[in-house]
């Protein structure tokens, strides 16, 4: 039976997604032309610009289509409250880990052949990105419930919209108030000041972009303080902020889901939008295109196990009053993201420390730092595959109770 009057989450959602793709798809259409200008007046064509208009172009088909199921709710069509969900078959998940490797070995071949990479590249990218994080939501959603078609696709378009918009303010201010306590600490220490200003005087000299800036810099970003600094940006108020904010979607339907089962799935869908949205960002740096892809895929494992946890634990305090879970759960989270950044970043500075020839424990990280972040992806893995199995077997248990018949059905 249809009510009166407009469903207005549904009508603003709409509104949200239907604009955002829109803005996506135009940056991505300014994007590809501005690259296939540059191939016609031969000065090369820009592969970035060209993986941005595809990736971008299907970052906005995702978002109309979040906004069509909300404006199919606010139109009151049925088919817009039917539960979706999600579940491969074995066979189909091979043949998924096949064409996403496939296309990550093409992509490597060709990623530096300016000839092709330009048209096969932003091909490849869309299943490069996209088919692991799917295997991984299908993982943690294996025959367990979503929501409604427009709750569950509005909770992907948060968390491609407002999430990562909210997100990047939040650790923009962070990043400030970080930056502010370096440059505290530099000039706290006149020696490392005055290198400071012969290393800028140098730099202005030789460009940002040049090699030799890196081994400049080199001795300043392996201060132990400077390493500290970023570590406790990185791996301590980055996660505690993504945790929290992640799984929006489930904070605001919280009231209106069922179970803790669809605050997993929906959390898990919230870590698979928001882990393409950061993909996408990163994805158009062509000489290392296959690897940085590679790499993404313990990052989008993490996001999506995470906010899977959360997601479970946001329905659990709203509807069984289990605050500590929700608290206990945060931390966990928190940490597992803070140890996947703390490893990313230290790989990161003894790459640099490597590059500038420096001597000293932060150039051996390297091996140390793939093999325990590995292990990590693993665990989130097991995480999310045991999790799944734990919620599917509640499910189960709750709908094999036998209803109550009163004693007029039973006649």
């Amino acid at each position: 039976m249809k009510t009166s009057g407009t469903h207005l989450p549904s009508l603003l959602g709409g509104i949200l997604f239907s604009l955002s793709g829109l803005l996506l798809f135009g940056v991505g259409l300014v994007a590809g032309l501005t690259a296939l200008l540059a191939l016609l007046r031969d000065e090369g064509i820009q592969v970035q610009g060209m993986i941005l208009f595809a990736t971008l172009g299907f970052e906005a088909l995702l978002l109309f289509a979040a906004a069509f199921f909300a404006f199919q709710k606010m139109a009151q069509k049925p088919s817009a409250d039917q539960v979706s969900s999600l579940s491969l078959a074995p066979w189909q998940m091979v043949l998924a880990v096949l064409v996403a490797g496939a296309a990550l070995l093409i992509g490597h071949l060709v990623a530096e052949v300016d000839a092709v990479n330009w048209l096969i590249l932003p091909i490849l990218t869309i299943p490069a990105i996209a088919i692991p994080l799917g295997i991984a939501l299908a993982l943690g959603a294996h025959r367990l419930p979503f929501a409604a078609r427009w709750q569950t696709w509005s909770v992907l378009g948060l968390s491609m919209t407002l999430a990562p918009l909210l997100l990047l303010a939040l650790e923009a201010f962070a990043a400030i108030l970080f930056f502010v306590g370096i440059i505290a600490y530099v000039a706290s220490q006149p020696e490392l000041a005055a290198e400071m200003q012969v290393l800028s005087e140098q730099m202005l000299i030789l460009g940002p972009e040049a090699d030799a800036a890196i081994e400049l810099l080199a001795p300043i970003l392996t201060q132990p303080g400077v390493v500290v600094m970023v570590l406790l940006y990185m791996a301590v108020v980055v996660p505690a902020i993504e945790e929290l904010f992640k799984p929006l979607g489930v904070w605001l339907l919280a009231g209106k889901l069922d179970s803790t089962a669809q605050g997993f799935t929906l959390g898990a869908l919230s870590g698979a939008g928001y882990a393409l949205i950061e993909t996408v960002g990163v994805s158009a740096q062509a000489p290392e295109w296959a690897s940085l892809l590679f790499s993404r895929i313990g990052t989008g494992l993490l996001h999506i196990t995470t906010s899977a946890l959360m997601g479970a634990a946001i329905v659990a305090a709203w509807r069984e009053r289990r605050y500590l879970r929700l608290i206990g759960t945060y931390f966990l989270a928190t940490l597992l993201h803070g140890l996947w950044n703390a490893l990313a970043i230290l790989f990161t500075f003894s790459t640099i420390a490597e590059l500038g020839d420096l001597p000293g424990r932060l150039g051996t990280v390297q091996p140390v730092a793939i093999a325990a972040m590995s292990i990590l992806a693993m665990g989130f893995f097991l995480i999310l595959v045991m999790t799944n199995r734990r919620m599917r077997t509640r499910v189960n248990t709750v709908e094999a109770v036998p209803p109550v018949h009163n004693a007029e059905q039973t006649e």
